[in-house]
């Protein structure tokens, strides 16, 4: 399906292998919860979606665990910004350093959020991750 809805947009995105049931596992173990199940589907189909220029439409699971992981342990940041607990980072704004996420809080929620690196604000972008790649691919998503 996610492979299918990507194709429909542009012919130029590039797919990886499935990730495993084993990286996901070792994700959502290692951040303490499970990953969105729509997520989980689309990492199934491709552990990863690098778009045109190449952006991380969506991070592989290593990736989305490393990232995730840096982003709620180092020092740095944590003196800088509100704590990245509640947020599931899964795909980077193009060249300018603003994170796509999930809200964790409150749990099931399927709206992507912007992470503005340079005010530390989070704003709603997009119902569902369905409707953030549709947006991304479609220049639609509003930074």
């Amino acid at each position: 399906m996610w492979r299918e809805l990507i194709e429909q947009h542009t012919s130029q995105a590039r797919f990886a292998s499935p990730a495993t049931e084993e990286a996901l596992y070792r994700t959502e173990e290692t951040l303490g919860h499970l990953l969105p199940d729509d997520l989980v589907k689309l990492l199934g189909e491709t552990d990863g979606v690098v778009d045109a220029n190449g952006y991380n439409l969506v991070f592989s699971a290593e990736q989305l665990l490393q990232g995730n992981l840096e982003m709620r342990t180092y020092p740095a940041l944590k003196r800088l910004y509100m704590a990245f607990d509640q947020l599931l980072f899964f795909s980077d704004a193009p060249g300018d350093g603003n994170l796509f996420a999930y809200a964790l809080v409150p749990e099931g929620r399927p709206d992507i959020f912007v992470w503005d690196h340079r005010t530390d604000n989070r704003r709603c972008v997009a119902q569902s991750l369905e409707h953030f790649v549709e947006s991304w691919l479609t220049g639609h998503i509003q930074l």
